[in-house]
């Protein structure tokens, strides 16, 4: 092999193994199942304020 066809498979091998690490680091999405692109922690507080919301809403209806 010439020099530089044997640096550029290097090249092609080392970016290989750069993506097969990066995807196993990413979180695995199953087909049907939410992405998650907030995270939970702030997930959770919205919808607790929604929920707080329809609440409020339900009782403010109630009253009038």
């Amino acid at each position: 092999m010439t020099r530089s066809r044997s640096y550029n498979r290097s090249q092609r091998w080392t970016a290989k193994l750069r993506r097969r690490s990066l995807r196993a680091a990413l979180p695995e999405h199953h087909e049907g199942e939410a992405l998650l692109l907030q995270p939970p922690d702030h997930l959770r507080r919205l919808a607790i304020s929604r929920e707080q919301d329809h609440e409020l809403l339900d009782l403010l209806e109630g009253a009038v």
